[in-house]
């Protein structure tokens, strides 16, 4: 890894502490539909759900804006 890194100097690491939600984008991103886009939703199948977690992945695929958000909104040092 390191041989790599040397010879791709603009790839940085980060190291996560063994758990802090609060530097990981994919949190926000979950927060964001759990609580947002699919709040109240209950479905009776599991089909049901994974349709609507296609549909929302969709959604989001054409929203770049908001995407880059949540790796703005962490608190890792990203150049979005």
């Amino acid at each position: 890894m390191r041989a790599w890194l040397a010879t791709h100097p603009r790839w940085d690491i980060v190291w996560f502490p063994p758990y802090a939600p609060e530097l990981n984008p994919v949190e926000l991103l979950w927060g964001y539909l759990k609580y947002g886009r699919l709040a109240n939703f209950a479905p009776d199948t599991v089909d049901e759900i994974r349709s609507h977690v296609r549909r929302e992945r969709r959604r989001l695929g054409r929203r770049p804006q908001l995407l880059r958000s949540f790796f703005r909104h962490s608190a890792l040092p990203f150049r979005v």
